[in-house]
């Protein structure tokens, strides 16, 4: 297969060129920008040590209609990957912190890391899968979990909470 290269490929870029790029990066920043916390995502994702991961999918995300108040709603979020699933409830706690409930399917005692940009809440879940985190500040958090026997940790995509 040959490729054949337009007039000019190989000459160096002029003044037109720089206008023209510009007008490009103008354009998609207008009509894609960027997510104004990817850079925060990017960098608390990166900041994890563990090399052997499974990363979780975001299978459901809805906010729960039956809370009494909206300082009550909370946010049921659901994460699938080949060997488990996560269910957690989010509910906002007195102070202005998070409690995360979660459900493990499937079910067994684990330890659970919840990753924040304060540093880490840990917690172990029971025999029925199930696991409960308070005092969780808001932003980015990421829920690891060490599953007792297999080498590989599971963790979710982080989320902005």
């Amino acid at each position: 297969m040959t490729t054949v290269e337009p007039p000019g490929a190989n000459e160096p870029l002029d003044e037109l060129d720089f206008r023209l790029l510009a007008g490009v990066r103008e354009l998609w920043e207008d009509a894609d920008p960027m997510p104004p916390t990817l850079v925060d995502q990017i960098r608390f994702a990166i900041r994890l040590e563990d090399v052997d991961l499974e990363v979780m999918r975001i299978r459901e995300e809805e906010a729960l209609a039956d809370a009494r108040s909206a300082a009550e709603q909370g946010r049921l979020i659901t994460f699938d990957s080949e060997s488990l699933t996560i269910m957690v409830n989010v509910s906002p706690e007195p102070g202005g912190t998070i409690r995360l409930d979660g459900w493990l399917t499937p079910p067994a005692e684990h330890p659970i890391e919840v990753r924040t940009a304060t540093g880490p809440l840990t917690t172990t879940s029971d025999a029925e899968g199930r696991f409960a985190v308070g005092g969780v500040p808001h932003g980015m958090v990421q829920v690891l979990v060490r599953t007792v026997g297999r080498s590989r940790t599971v963790s979710t995509p982080a989320i902005e909470l």
